[in-house]
Formats: C-alpha cells, structure tokens, sequence
C-alpha cells in the first residue's frame, strides 16, 4: 500500500497530461473544415528551378551564354507568383531559401571544411597523386551535401564532384567517374568548360556524363528523395516544398516538370508536367487542387507564437539501472521499463515528463535479501540539437524515487534467519522499506527519426540524492540505460 499511493500521484500528474494531448485538435482534411480566423499560414519553400535544356554541343563552347538561363529564371517567378496569389501560403522563395541556410554558423563552418577539403584534393590531383584526390574531393562532396550547398549555391559542390570525376578518369576507373560527372551535372547542368582544357579522354567523358544526364536523369527528383527533402524542410522550419525542372518532352517542346512534397505526410503528393507554352494559365489550377487538399493546422490562439509541427514527442523504453553507492558488498541490477512525454515549447527546448518502474535483482552474495520494486518519476526541460535525421538531446531535471521493500544486511544470521529474528542484530540491516528518494537528474538522448514519426530512442542519465539525509548515504548516484522507440505528433 505504501508503494501504491506515490504510483497513483505519478499517474495522477500523467494523465491529464495525456488527456490534453490526445484533445489537441487534429489537423483538417481540407481548408474549408477551419475557420478562417483560426487557420495560418502554410509554409512552402520554393526551390529554384533546374533546366535539362544544355547541349553537348555547347559544352565546351564557353563565349556563348546558355540561352536557356532567362527561360529558367522566368519560370522561377511564374511559380513564386502563382505560390504567393493563394490564400494561406507564406512563400520562402528562391531567394529566402538560400538566405535562410546560408545564416547558419555551422553550415559555415562546415563549408570551409569542405572547400579545404576541395583544395586540397586539388593539391592532390595537380601532384600526381589521384587516389588521394579522389580521396578528399569525395569528402568535400559529402560535406556539401549536408548542408546542402546545391540549394544556397551549386556550384561549389559542382566544382567538388567534377574534380573528382576528372581525377577518376586520371586513376583509371571509368564507371565511377561516370558516376560522378553524371551526378556533377545534375548539380549544376549549365556548367560549360575551355576548349582543351582537359586531356582529350576527360573531354569524352564529360560529353558521355552530359549525354546520359539529359536523357536519364531524375528530372522529376532535382533535389533528391524524401529524405534529403525531410532534413532541408526541418532546416527551413517549413511545411511543404516545390521543384521544378524545365526539360524538353519526347516531340521537343519545352514543359516544366513539377513536384510537390510536405512535411505532414512524410513524402511527395502532388506532381505535374505543364507545357512552358501558356505556364501562368496552367500554374493556378494545380496549386489551388494541391493546397485545398494540404491539412490546414488550427492556430492555439489569435496572438503568439504559432505552434510547432512534431511538437510532442512519446516513447515507450527497456530500461537497466545500477547504483554505484549501496550497502550490498557486489551492485545488484534493475530492470524494467520506461515512457515519457516531451513538448517542444521553443525551438531547440522542450519540458519532459519520465515514468520508470524497475524490479530489482538480489546480488552475488545475497545481501539484498527481498526482490524489491521501485519508481522514478523525472521531470525537467531538455535542449536539442538536431542534425538531419538526428535529434540530440540534453536533459537535468528533478528525480522522484519510491523505493519498495528494499531490505539489505551483510549479517549471516539475519540472512538465515531473517531480519526479525534475536539473532540478527538490527545494526547491521539497511531498511529502506518505502522511502522517498529525491535529487537531480541528467540525461542525454539521442532520438533517430525511422521514418512516418517513428523514432529510435537511446538514454543514458544518472542522479544524484540529496533528501533524505539519513538515506542517501546508503543508497545513491543511479545509472539507467534506455533503449525503445517513440512516435512524434
């Protein structure tokens, strides 16, 4: 009875925390199911658009312009215009998209790690060492593409991955330097060179790399699948995101190929092939079908701070404790498992609410001489960093033990006889039978996103006990491991 009432306060507190969030409203199915004075922008990144209009022809014919630049630059405004003409859309434009990642104190850092690694796979290949260039230039690339520079600007990474095509070509491995020309014009396939600049087997393999882009690549997809789309949209803070590409259809004539993809359903939803010819008369009906079908979220209040999508995160874990003070000569381990709540309330910081319920194993030599059950309750504030599909986050708050019949003594006779028997002397048994321990709590956490809010969980946290005095010193600094998954809403 005394474990039962601090377990029926714990769920007291959780759940009216359960029942507020399973209250929140859902988000519509269609823009007509909310008020007007409720509902908020949607957030739609528009990235700028891509051409597979070159010729290998033009290749290496540097002097003349690309023709098909002003083209691709009046379709980027006609799809800004059309996006900005609806109602409840907030347009991050071209132009607000390669702001927003390039003021990023990380993504800084990152690109000047890239571009020394750029350099010095340059040093590199100049030296006559191409393993080694192909070596660093991979590198650069692959940090390119974590922030991705292919949206703020192409052709630094498009410098990168033609370099380490052409030093590919150098080392005699011609399927990967295909490869890497290939996916080199898919960042940048405007890009034109000298005239003899390159050996006469580079300039073949450019041509080839230019050739197959044009006529097989994933013009559909010019910014990569949904999860390259997920980390931009997380990095943007925006719900949706638009790209296009102007290509040439199978009879020549000039069409833009358009895709859509949102946040909320975890991947693409709505696609169109609109001739160039007439594009501003064909770009309204497709965005008003798109966006009466994208959920409207309902606002919390007329004024303040809208609310964060994914803002409440819930797990279910395996849990595994030891402490490192306690009255057994040997540690005894604990098992059991653990659930949790966390809320955003800002970017980057959130409060959480932790349960635990463990069963305690006896120890080599028996001291503990009862099995015991016990609770933790945990509650604090946690600040996040995430990168890509990562989420790391750090935890203090305060610990709430209940202990059960914990019940130790290294006394021989109390162990064969029991703790009430004459001759066990009561000076040598721990009884800390239904105490309360409280103190503070650390944690870090690492939540990997599996795809359709589905999360890998994995903490580690440890305490410290301060109250009550008399117990403390007996039984204290736990250590807990947790393993599970969550789901985010």
């Amino acid at each position: 009875m005394k474990l039962l009432l601090p377990v029926a306060a714990a769920l007291a507190v959780l759940l009216p925390l359960a029942s507020a969030v399973a209250a929140t409203p859902t988000a519509s199915l269609a823009s007509t199911d909310v008020p007007d004075a409720q509902k908020r922008p949607r957030r739609v990144a528009l990235l700028p658009v891509k051409s597979a209009l070159g010729r290998v022809s033009d290749l290496f014919a540097p002097e003349r312009a690309p023709e098909h630049l002003a083209l691709v630059a009046g379709v980027e405004s006609s799809l800004g215009d059309a996006l900005r003409t609806q109602p409840y859309v907030e347009l991050v434009d071209p132009a607000g998209v390669r702001a927003r990642l390039g003021d990023d104190h990380s993504s800084r850092a990152t690109a000047r790690l890239a571009a020394e690694r750029y350099r010095l796979g340059l040093e590199y290949y100049l030296g006559l060492a191409p393993a080694r260039a192909v070596e660093s230039l991979r590198r650069s690339v692959a940090l390119y593409q974590e922030i991705h520079q292919d949206v703020v600007g192409p052709k630094s990474i498009a410098d990168a991955a033609f370099m380490l095509g052409v030093a590919l070509v150098d080392a005699g491995n011609a399927v990967a330097a295909h490869v890497a020309l290939k996916d080199a014009f898919a960042l940048q396939p405007e890009r034109r060179f000298r005239p003899r600049f390159f050996a006469p087997q580079v300039e073949a393999a450019l041509s080839a790399a230019l050739a197959d882009h044009l006529s097989t690549g994933n013009h559909d997809r010019p910014y990569g699948g949904h999860e390259r789309l997920a980390a931009l949209a997380r990095r943007l803070d925006v719900d949706a995101i638009v790209s296009a590409t102007v290509v040439r259809d199978e009879g020549g004539a000039l069409e833009v190929r358009l895709v859509a993809w949102r946040k909320q359903r975890q991947g693409f939803e709505a696609e169109a092939r609109l001739p160039v010819a007439g594009l501003e008369r064909s770009l309204e009906p497709f965005t008003s079908r798109w966006l009466a079908c994208v959920p409207v979220a309902e606002a919390n209040g007329a004024v303040g701070p809208r609310r964060r999508q994914n803002s409440v995160w819930m797990d279910t874990s395996a849990s595994y404790a030891l402490y490192l003070r306690q009255p057994t000569r040997l540690s005894f381990h604990s098992l059991g498992f653990a659930a949790g709540v966390a809320v955003d309330i800002r970017p980057n910081l959130e409060w959480f609410v932790r349960m635990n319920m463990y069963t305690s194993l006896s120890d080599p030599y028996r001291d503990l001489l009862h099995a015991f059950n016990s609770v933790r309750a945990v509650a604090g504030i946690g600040f996040s960093l995430e990168r890509g599909r990562l989420r790391l986050v750090l935890q203090p708050g305060l610990d709430l033990h209940v202990l059960g019949s914990f019940i130790a003594t290294t006394d021989p006779d109390c162990k064969l006889y029991g703790e009430s028997h004459p001759l066990c002397s009561s000076a040598t048994v721990s009884n800390l039978e239904a105490d309360v321990l409280v103190g503070l709590n650390i944690a870090t956490v690492a939540l990997f996103d599996l795809g359709r809010r589905f999360l890998l969980i994995g903490r580690a946290s440890t305490s410290t006990y301060f109250l009550p005095l008399d117990g403390t010193d007996r039984l204290n600094f736990p250590v807990s491991v947790e393993l599970g998954l969550g789901y985010r809403f």
